[in-house]
């Protein structure tokens, strides 16, 4: 059995492939965490009546909870347009053995044994080979696949590796 789908790659799916990857991370949840701490902060400077509390607060609470998001945007469309490989549709197949990924006469393949992991977020479903380098199945683009798709990746992966909450 196969499951195959083409995907071209946009800067939604970039985008929320991105917020993903940002806020699951140390990094990323530390600066959701500040962000919530300044307009906390903020907030209560404006009740007291401490305007260096409150325009501190709103000041940061805006570089982690606003100016983080739209530069990921930012980043996204960067990726998207400036990256030679999402010019074009890429074709992806999944099968017993692995993922195959085809674009015009280049073809690679990874082995189930070779994802780290599978999550899915509100728009993609995201296989990572490293926590680097990764796989992004946009669920509009597997239409009525998707679930063939998450039976495959649930039969082929160890139930540790694969976090995929959202049904469809």
């Amino acid at each position: 059995m196969s499951v195959k789908f083409t995907v071209k790659m946009t800067e939604k799916y970039m985008y929320d492939f991105m917020l993903y990857h940002t806020y699951t991370h140390i990094s990323g949840l530390f600066g959701a965490f500040l962000g919530v701490v300044g307009l906390i902060m903020g907030i209560n400077g404006l009740l007291s009546g401490d305007s260096t509390s409150t325009m501190l607060g709103f000041i940061v609470a805006a570089m982690f909870l606003i100016v983080t998001p739209a530069s990921t945007k930012s980043r996204a469309k960067m990726q998207v347009t400036g990256s030679p490989m999402f010019q074009k549709p890429l074709e992806y197949e999944l099968n017993e053995t692995g993922v195959t990924v085809r674009q015009d006469d280049l073809e690679a393949t990874n082995e189930w044994s070779e994802f780290a992991k599978a999550v899915s977020t509100q728009k993609c479903v995201i296989l990572y080979v490293t926590r680097m380098r990764a796989l992004i199945f946009p669920k509009e683009c597997m239409g009525d696949q998707y679930e063939e798709v998450l039976k495959m990746i649930h039969t082929h992966m160890a139930p540790s590796k694969v976090k995929i909450r959202h049904i469809h």
